[in-house]
């Protein structure tokens, strides 16, 4: 019989299995709002790295609202040799390991062979469905999907993905965990590729690539129709309401007046293939025209800031007020 699950309602000690970017990013969310971190990476220079990146983004942690200690807590940090001792010593464990389902389930064995069966793992996936994840799970039920964004110190939205045993109180409680952390957890209903934010993304994206491949404008016009036309709406609400409010007093309705011209656009979109190579040499090209010889270190510097900026200006949402 399936035990039942019931999460710890205030875990203390978060354990993080994996320090790339997106485990670095939630080990300075946690330490930032006051939560021990324990961690594991096999990378031989992986807690100097963390460590650093931590110092390095404390001051923007401060700046939108999440660190509250003046100096960074590095007593609060440790490290363990792997991902059983970090679960052994943990309340909770968000798994960060590579896009690699053999590998995410090694990490899963490892882990409930140190815990007890109500124990929560969450996984930061940006794409592999929580069924597959748990398929060889002892206690399926235990695992849900706790998907950031990048960068994920800084962007808001978690999505909440349960696969098919994942027992409902443990989708339940993730909500309420990140809301309570400052975060703005969505839950997805169904399963897909790609969850949800990454469907939308990628929608704008194949159309940017298709009129990069297409020659329909230069990469920096594609970059500004976005940044100044489409980015300023869509920091302040979503794509629905803006499309609502597209029709002024007479909202949707008015809007669907004209849905056969509409979707004439809609049919219009190309569908690249990313993988031709002639499409990946003129997406090459587009990058460097747009970034120029500035190095990449630099313009994740300038992007952490001017996020920085926005999420401070625009605040937590009011469309429900």
């Amino acid at each position: 019989m399936t035990p039942a699950i019931k999460p710890l309602e205030n875990p203390k000690r978060i354990g993080l299995v994996g320090t790339g970017s997106v485990g670095s990013g939630w080990a300075a969310i946690y330490l930032a709002r006051g939560f021990d971190v324990v961690a594991c990476d096999p990378a031989p220079d992986a807690e100097t790295r963390l460590r650093a990146f931590i110092a390095n983004t404390w001051d923007a942690l401060q700046q939108i609202g999440f660190a509250t200690e003046q100096s960074i807590p590095q007593d609060r940090l440790a490290f363990a040799p792997d991902a059983g001792a970090v679960a052994a010593a943990s309340d909770f464990v968000q798994e960060n390991a590579p896009e690699n389902l053999s590998l995410k389930q090694q990490v899963y064995a490892e882990i409930e062979e140190a815990v007890s069966p109500s124990f929560v793992i969450g996984s930061s996936t940006g794409g592999i469905p929580p069924t597959q994840l748990q398929a060889k799970m002892r206690h399926p039920e235990r695992l849900v999907v706790c998907h950031p964004f990048n960068p994920p110190h800084l962007i808001p939205l978690i999505e909440i993905i349960g696969g098919e045993k994942t027992a409902p109180a443990v989708v339940d409680w993730a909500l309420r965990f990140f809301t309570a952390l400052g975060k703005k957890p969505v839950r997805v209903e169904k399963e897909v590729t790609g969850f949800l934010t990454n469907r939308l993304q990628f929608a704008l994206l194949r159309e940017a690539i298709h009129c990069v491949a297409e020659g329909i404008a230069s990469p920096q016009a594609i970059e500004d129709a976005m940044r100044y036309g489409l980015g300023p709406r869509w920091a302040v609400m979503g794509a629905l309401t803006t499309f609502t409010l597209a029709g002024g007093e007479g909202g949707m309705p008015h809007v669907l007046t004209i849905a056969p011209e509409l979707q004439k656009w809609m049919d219009a979109g190309g569908n690249p293939k990313i993988t031709d190579p002639e499409v990946q040499q003129k997406l090459i090209a587009a990058a460097k025209d747009i970034t120029g010889n500035r190095p990449l270190s630099d313009l994740i510097a300038w992007r952490n800031a001017r996020l920085v900026e926005l999420l401070r200006a625009v605040g937590p949402g009011t469309e429900k007020g």
